[in-house]
This record gives C-alpha cells, sequence and structure tokens, in this order.
C-alpha cells in the first residue's frame, strides 16, 4: 500500500549523546506489576546498573517525594540487576480515553554510591490488561480486557507525521493525539511500515488513555534471514521494547504488518515458489526465525506481561487471517471496489484495518496546485495520489451515490463526504456486532505529506469530514438506525460499564420539518452491549411511507436526563435519488475569548453544512453536519482572526449547492 513519496534519505536523524561516568549509572529502569487489588498494588522495580567496579549502594524507589521502598546491594562490575519490591496503597487505575481516568504515577529509581546519587525517572499507569483469545461457538475470541472489563477498541491506524522525521514537532504530536482523545478514540495502531515513534507520542498517549497496537517495524515485504541480520532485529526489537515498556499506552507488540497476509494470500509464496522451492524455503524460515522466534522471545524476556501477536492480519502464528478467530484488514472496499454495504456483512473480530480515500480541502490543495490544476486527473493531483487505482477509484464510487459536482472545489467537499459516510457505515457496523466484533482500527488518522489519501486529518492536521463523522461514531453511547436484510433496525451500543436509562426518540420527518411518525419510548440499555430496540419490516415500512421516502429523513436521538446522548439519520434513499429543495441557512456570530459562537438554523433540511475561512488558521468543533429544519446548532470556531476578517472570509455551503 502505498503511503509516502519515496525519498531516499541517509545520515543520522536523531540525536547523538556522549555519556560519562566515574563509579555507576542506571542503564534502565523497569517497573514490573506483580499485583493489583482495591487496598494495594504491588509493584518490583528493575535496576540496571553499569558499574565500574564492586562496591556498595544504595536503591530508593519514590512516587514524587514520598519514598516507597529503600534497599541496599553489592554491586557487581559490570552491567547487572538488582530488583527491590513496593507497594502503592489505594491505588488509581488507568483507564483508557472515556472510562475514566488515564492516572499517572512519577516514579524515581536513586542510585546512591558513595554520596553520589543519579536519578532515572519514569511514569507507570496502574491497570490490567489482557489480549483475550478463547474459544467459543463462532471460533476464537479476539478482545482487550482492561481492569476486568471487555473494552471495545474504537480508533485508527497511525503513520510517521511527516515524509522527513526530523521535521516533526512537538506540537504535531500533541495535535495528532488530541484529535484522537477529543475523537472518542482509545486506540492507535502504529503501522509497521513507519518507525518507533519518540517518547513523546507515548507519553501523550499515556496521558490521554490512548492505548497502542504497537507493531515491529517489518511491513509488506520478506526479509533476510543471514546470521548478522538477525542479531540486527534482535537488539533493535531488545531497544525499543525496554525503551517502552514502562508506558501504560502499550498494548500489544506485533510481529508485523501484512507480510503473513501477503506470503500465504497474495501470491507470493506461489512466485517464489515458481523460481526455486530451494528459495522459497529459506525466505520462509527467515521469516519464522524472525515473528515466531525471535520478537516473540524478546518480548517474552522483557515485557513479559504483555501479549504478542505474530502479523497483522492473521488468526494466530503463520495461520492466515479469516473472519472468526483474528483480527482484518478488509479492503474490497477501496481495492476491490465493493460497496459500502459490504462492511456491515464483512464482519471479523477485530477490525484493525479498512478505509476510503479523500482529498484535502481546497485550502490544502492551494499549497500544492494552482488553479490550472484543478482537475482529479491533472498531472500534479495524480502525482499527489499514492494508490494505484486513487483518483478513478473516488470519481466510481462518488457517481453511485452523487450526481457529477459541478466544479473541483465542489469534488472536494463531496469526496470528503463521501470518505466520511462511507466509514460511518463501517464503524457503526463494527460497534453493533459486539461482542462478536470488538474492534474498529480504521486506515488513517494523519498523513505524512499533502495528498489524496485515506487520511481522516490532512498533512496540516486540518480535520477533514471523516474526523467530525469519526468523533460522533466513537461516542460512548451510540444509537445506530441502518437496513438489515429485510428488516430496518435502530440499534443502541452502550460502551460505559453501567446501565444507562433513557428515551428513544423516533421520527420521520420530511425536508420541511413536517412530521410524518413518531415514537417515544423509556428504554434500558445494559452496560457494555450492543442491543437493537427497534425493528420493522423494511418493505412494509417503505409501502407504508414510499411517498415520502425521497424527501423524508429518519432521525434518532437518545436522551439521558435531559442530554443528548446520541443523535443519528438515516436516508432511505442515494443523495442523488433524494429531493432536496435549497435551504436557507442563517447564523449569527458571536465574538468568544479564543474565537466565535455561531448559532445557525435552516427553514428545510440542511445536508452536511460546510463552513470554511478561506486559507485562514482556525478550528471548527462541528463541520459538514446535518442541520434539520426547525431546530437550531451551535458550534464554535477557535481562531485568532479578527470579527472583521472573519465576515470577510467565512463562507457556508449545504450539499445541494455541490451540484
Amino acid at each position: 500500500m502505498g503511503l509516502g513519496p519515496r525519498l531516499v534519505t541517509s545520515g543520522i536523524w536523531r540525536p547523538v549523546t556522549l555519556n560519562v561516568w566515574n563509579i555507576a549509572k542506571i542503564e534502565n529502569l523497569q517497573i514490573i506489576q506483580n499485583s493489583v487489588a482495591d487496598e494495594k498494588a504491588t509493584f518490583t522495580a528493575v535496576f540496571e546498573i553499569d558499574a565500574v567496579e564492586n562496591g556498595k549502594a544504595n536503591l530508593v524507589v519514590k512516587n514524587d517525594s514520598t519514598i516507597l521502598a529503600k534497599s541496599s546491594v553489592k554491586l557487581q562490575k559490570g552491567v547487572q540487576k538488582y530488583s527491590v519490591d513496593f507497594e502503592i496503597q489505594n491505588p488509581k487505575l488507568w483507564w483508557t480515553n472515556g472510562l475514566g481516568e488515564a492516572h499517572l504515577y512519577n516514579i524515581t529509581g536513586e542510585l546512591n554510591v558513595n554520596g553520589s546519587k543519579t536519578f532515572e525517572e519514569t511514569k507507570i499507569g496502574i491497570r490490567t490488561l489482557e489480549l483475550v483469545r478463547e474459544k467459543d461457538n463462532d471460533g476464537t475470541s479476539f478482545y482487550f480486557k482492561l481492569n476486568g472489563h471487555p473494552v471495545f477498541m474504537k480508533g485508527a491506524n497511525y503513520i510517521p507525521n511527516d515524509a522527513f522525521l526530523p521535521r516533526v514537532t512537538d506540537e504535531n504530536y500533541r495535535k495528532v493525539v488530541e484529535t484522537a482523545r477529543i475523537s472518542n478514540n482509545n486506540m492507535l495502531r502504529v503501522w509497521g511500515g513507519g518507525t518507533y515513534e519518540e517518547d513523546i507520542f507515548y507519553d501523550l498517549c499515556d496521558e490521554a488513555g490512548i492505548l497502542l497496537w504497537q507493531d515491529f517495524m517489518f511491513a509488506c515485504a520478506m526479509f533476510p534471514g543471514d546470521e548478522a541480520f538477525l542479531d540486527n532485529v534482535k537488539h533493535e526489537a531488545i531497544d525499543n521494547v525496554k525503551r517502552l515498556r514502562n508506558h501504560p499506552s502499550i498494548g500489544l507488540w506485533c510481529g508485523n504488518n501484512e507480510i503473513l497476509a501477503a506470503w500465504k494470500g497474495w501470491g507470493w509464496k506461489e512466485k517464489e515458489e515458481a523460481k526455486s522451492q530451494e528459495n522459497a524455503d529459506k525466505i520462509w524460515k527467515a521469516y519464522e526465525d524472525i515473528f515466531h522466534k525471535i520478537l516473540p522471545e524478546v518480548v517474552a524476556e522483557y515485557d513479559s506481561q504483555r501479549s504478542y501477536w505474530g502479523s497483522s492480519p492473521s488468526s494466530g502464528e503463520g495461520i492466515p487471517a479469516d473472519l472468526v478467530n483474528g483480527d482484518e484488514h478488509y479492503w474490497g472496499v477501496w481495492w476491490g471496489k465493493a460497496p459500502f454495504q459490504t462492511y456491515a456483512t464483512h464482519l471479523p473480530r477485530f477490525m484493525s484495518e479498512y478505509g476510503f480515500q479523500s482529498f484535502p480541502e481546497i485550502a490544502t490543495v492551494r499549497k500544492y496546485a494552482i488553479p490550472e490544476d484543478y482537475d482529479i486527473f491533472s498531472e500534479v493531483m495524480k502525482s499527489h495520489q499514492r494508490s494505484s487505482i486513487g483518483n478513478g477509484t473516488i470519481e466510481y464510487y462518488m457517481l453511485q451515490e452523487y450526481k457529477k459536482p459541478k466544479d473541483f472545489e465542489s469534488f472536494l467537499y463531496v469526496n470528503q463526504v463521501l470518505q466520511a459516510e462511507g466509514i460511518k457505515f463501517g464503524l457503526e457496523g463494527h460497534r453493533r456486532a459486539m461482542p462478536f466484533c470488538m474492534g474498529s482500527l480504521y486506515w488513517q488518522i494523519n498523513d505524512c505529506w499533502p495528498v489524496a489519501s485515506w487520511s481522516s486529518t490532512d498533512y496540516y492536521q486540518n480535520w477533514k469530514a471523516l474526523q467530525y463523522y469519526v468523533k460522533k461514531g466513537f461516542e460512548q453511547v451510540l444509537i445506530s438506525p441502518y437496513i438489515d436484510d429485510i428488516k430496518f433496525k435502530v440499534g443502541i451500543v452502550n460502551d460505559r460499564l453501567e446501565n444507562i436509562n433513557a428515551e428513544m426518540k423516533l421520527k420521520l420527518m420530511d425536508f420541511d420539518g413536517r412530521i410524518i411518525w413518531e415514537s417515544a419510548s423509556l428504554v434500558t440499555i445494559d452496560a457494555n452491549s450492543s442491543k437493537v430496540f427497534y425493528e420493522v419490516n423494511k418493505a412494509e415500512f417503505e409501502q407504508e411511507y414510499g411517498k415520502e421516502i425521497d424527501h423524508s429523513v429518519f432521525v434518532c436521538e437518545l436522551v439521558e436526563n435531559g442530554k443528548t446522548l446520541s443523535k443519528n439519520s438515516f436516508f432511505f434513499k442515494p443523495f442523488k435519488e433524494l429531493k432536496i429543495d435549497k435551504p436557507k441557512v442563517e447564523f449569527e456570530i458571536t465574538k468568544e475569548e479564543n474565537g466565535f459562537s455561531i448559532e445557525l438554523k435552516t427553514d428545510k433540511l440542511a445536508k452536511n453544512v460546510y463552513f470554511q475561512i478561506g486559507d485562514e488558521q482556525g478550528f471548527f468543533t462541528d463541520n459538514y453536519f446535518d442541520l434539520l429544519p426547525n431546530e437550531k446548532a451551535i458550534i464554535n470556531l477557535k481562531t485568532s482572526i479578527s470579527e472583521e476578517k472573519l465576515k470577510e472570509v467565512l463562507t457556508v455551503r449545504t450539499l445541494d449547492g455541490a451540484f
């Protein structure tokens, strides 16, 4: 899968330091969690110390300024390990985003030799985490149990933030992790074709309560098996496992991305066997040495409390992926040109990759193209496309749902809505299928250059329509209307760990706001569950309301104590078959401390309301949203521009005007 431009670089790209000491120093401090209970959690601090000579030393473990344990040891010359047990009373647990606080403890290891002190600081989160693989009636489960609770993983795949790695700033890391956090993600998958990220990335994920599916850096290629290379692999793995193992955000170590799928499913094995069986056997042996021996042994020795998964996707060690035993990368949508509806039927135990492309917004395109290039098949636009079938595939899918957009900028806008609607269909289908399916990680949250890609934010970290849809689709509680074969259903997903008593409001309304049918009922939604709360025969429903279907929308809302937990809409026909009149969208702007508040209303359905501020910098708290007639919406624009400038550059468009 092409992700970025091929730019061959060389040289040292991370800091090089020269450390000097004359007695002893702490090489590494590992915190091993032994047990967790309400009253206390027990740990072992493993000091790896490099001593110049034999001697006596004192070891101290602190939480902030509180001493947790002391120990006197006899240092031995060279690098040795020394263990110190300690406890934390009434521990506060580390939870993933949405379930609770991602509480962190500041732990300091102190080495004192004859009054000379050295320190090693780290942060830990107290939590239990288990990858549960148990036989059931369908196959083998694949889900993460956090602090005793099964948790549905909601998130995205993550790639390097720039094609030139040293250009990535701390602010880049903060923005992408904050985007994931406020978009209700609880997991990111660090893709094996990228890089082992900087420490700050893992620190930020610790703080945000975002678990990391951490690939080792192997992807989409077969690797050598000579002794020197295997030794290099081993030491690279040791270095990174030791560096990252204290982070509570590290949820899983995975051997590689798609290599098993390629060898056993993409024809690579047969191609090599046709040339030489001996060479094919040699290639596979190297695979087994790396991914079935070296890497799992490194994890077992240096981070034994975490799970290792050989390849993504797969159903077990050396076993290609299926839908009932492991994780899946589904590209029937996009590469296979399958309709978005197949997301509802191609359901695995854990969806670790799926995606659909869009171009960035026009403000970003203007940074790499001039008006003469404003055609998706121009050389410039084709060069800013890393899929061999890219621009044509976008157009193919678009024309299934929409008429041809009237101009280039409208194409970009409709394309973003198309991507968002498609992935919305997928992530909601995955969530409704819990507990059979327990993860939905779309491809991908970020970009390494300004380009048409599968990302939900562009290279400049501007939110596409998809990011706004993800934020709503991954909320802790989701109400989801959908077609299931001959039935029209409304399901509710509750990721909270407690039951919910709420009112479910359903209505069919036309685009002028007239209520055609409505229902309200009290519902009890079990903790950590997915269940259907309304269903009707699709044919009967359409027969009764058939004359209304092409100019009406089915609206679902879940209300708890007067607060809307989730709201969702369903259209029974593709947009190009809907009878939508041009709405009159009115809005008022109010100056606020960090920008502006925008209150808006419409006389008719306003589909995918899209605010822009030209090339100015700013962030809308919501965008690309549907606004129903006779309802008000308030969004915020965070920006430093003046009110006069805002009135000059602010524009609003709706989907009906794109054709």
